[in-house]
């Protein structure tokens, strides 16, 4: 049986040593939490945000595995899919993706890993409508954009990888510059 208040005291002295930027120490006082209450989600989830940040992508991974365990929702999903994505294991991240999806179809980032994670696998014709529906989503987002480009610039669609060039030139013209020099879009 875990004592509710220490774990509390626990997770807002981790809160007060992140904002102290001591970062180190918090993970130390979050790992103190979950041994204190192994249910403290927010606890888990924290760990798996430091240890993302600092590179240690199997450690974030369990730490939002854990926290999944505990309580399913689309933010976590998608941190744990973002985690697995950036450890190369993109058809799990797209699983995760797919189930943040399901959660919450309008949370952008998800749309855009899961369009990420299948342009890796060389899925580009399955990759454009999850790029469409983050830019759709997040309409000034410039690197579904950019992706999307790069997915019809992939499949020989040179029309379509202009037509994105000039939209996302409407808001941002340096990652415009880039869609332009990387896939040979003609400035309008």
């Amino acid at each position: 049986m875990h004592d509710a208040f220490r774990s509390w005291l626990l997770f807002q002295g981790a809160k007060l040593l992140l904002f102290a930027g001591l970062r180190a120490r918090a993970i130390e006082a979050l790992r103190a939490v979950v041994q204190e209450d192994p249910h403290h989600v927010r606890a888990w989830t924290s760990l798996g945000f430091l240890h993302a940040e600092q590179g240690r992508l199997g450690e974030a991974t369990l730490a939002f595995e854990q926290a999944l365990a505990l309580k399913t929702d689309a933010p976590t999903l998608f941190n744990a899919g973002y985690v697995l994505q950036r450890a190369g294991r993109h058809e799990a991240a797209m699983g995760h993706f797919q189930r943040a999806i399901a959660l919450d179809a309008n949370l952008d980032r998800a749309w855009y890993g899961l369009g990420l994670s299948l342009a890796h696998e060389g899925r580009h014709e399955e990759a454009i409508p999850k790029f469409e529906e983050a830019a759709r989503l997040q309409p000034f987002n410039p690197y579904a954009g950019y992706q999307l480009a790069a997915a019809w610039f992939k499949l020989g669609r040179q029309d379509k990888v202009q037509s994105e060039y000039v939209r996302v030139k409407g808001f941002d013209p340096k990652v415009a510059e880039r869609i332009r020099l990387d896939f040979g879009a003609s400035p309008a």
